[in-house]
């Protein structure tokens, strides 16, 4: 950039009002979603998380909206979407199969299109660059509190298209950080990239059904600000599953019965994932979520049986 443009850009981010760069940061955080689902591509992705490192190969087709990951790196794994269905499949486990809905998102760059509108969080500008040969428009979608974490974004100059995605603490550290080192755009991926490479039959999982089961006898009574109970199912025993989120962060909620002389709790950690566990009174209590560790705290905690009729 030569120095007349360098200083003909820093005039026009001085004179243009917030509200407007606000305004133009959630333009592109809304062509996130069509990019995601509108585009061909396939490229190798690095996800970097507490000094861990994982790689996982993407194909993803435009028609139908179908996606394949596959890990590089660790356990074989890999999960296969196809419209609003998502199979996973490896680490020892089962082939299981997930119908999307309303309770989950499958992807957080989807997530974050709307994030220009959701409470606890405001979008701006901030810059340029290039991620894996590819010139970048970098977006951040900041917390306005400590229950939630931030993101920094850097989209496709033409399609929008997230190239990384990096996870921030409130301090603006980086916790957990998704790119692309490697991406071939408007490139459709064989067939055979797309298909599991399992046979094995699929074991169905439902997600929880939406909010309002009149079923579920727990509730957490104040959530932080801007979440809300989206999804609840009974569990045996009169225990409960509930999911909070904010539309785009989200804290599960499991609570369970055990033996009534166990007492303890446990914190656990995984990269940006926290969780919370309370044995007390006959019950289990386990919140987890990739949120700051005092947001799941919080959950696992104040979390309550609802008085009949309640």
């Amino acid at each position: 950039m030569t120095a007349r443009r360098l200083a003909a850009s820093i005039f026009l981010l001085l004179w243009l009002p917030l509200a407007a760069l606000a305004d133009e940061a959630g333009d592109w955080l809304a062509r996130v979603g069509p990019a995601l689902r509108g585009l061909d591509y396939q490229g190798t992705l690095v996800v970097v998380a507490e000094g861990r490192v994982e790689t996982l190969r993407v194909f993803h087709a435009a028609g139908g909206d179908r996606e394949r990951l596959v890990a590089l790196s660790g356990p074989p794994r890999e999960v296969i979407r196809d419209g609003q269905r998502v199979m996973s499949i490896g680490a020892g486990e089962p082939a299981v199969a997930y119908d999307l809905d309303q309770a989950g998102r499958w992807s957080v760059a989807l997530a974050l299109s709307e994030a220009a509108g959701l409470t606890g969080y405001r979008a701006r500008l901030a810059g340029e660059g290039r991620v894996a040969g590819h010139a970048a428009v970098r977006v951040e979608v900041l917390a306005d509190d400590a229950w939630r974490y931030g993101y920094r974004l850097w989209l496709e100059r033409e399609s929008a298209l997230p190239l990384r995605v990096d996870l921030l603490d409130r301090g603006g550290r980086v916790v957990e950080q998704v790119a692309f080192t490697e991406l071939q755009l408007g490139v459709a991926p064989d067939e055979a990239d797309l298909r599991p490479s399992s046979g094995a039959p699929l074991q169905r999982v439902a997600g929880p059904p939406p909010a309002g089961n009149g079923d579920v006898a727990w509730r957490v009574p104040a959530p932080p600000p801007g979440f809300r109970l989206r999804a609840a199912r009974p569990l045996p025993g009169g225990g409960a599953h509930l999911l909070y989120g904010d539309g785009l962060a989200s804290v599960s909620v499991y609570v369970e019965p055990v033996a009534n002389a166990l007492r303890g709790s446990l914190s656990q950690q995984r990269g940006a994932v926290h969780a919370r566990s309370f044995w007390l009174d006959g019950w289990q209590v386990l919140a987890l979520g990739k949120v700051p560790p005092a947001t799941v705290e919080h959950f696992a905690r104040t979390v309550r049986p609802v008085p009949p009729g309640g």
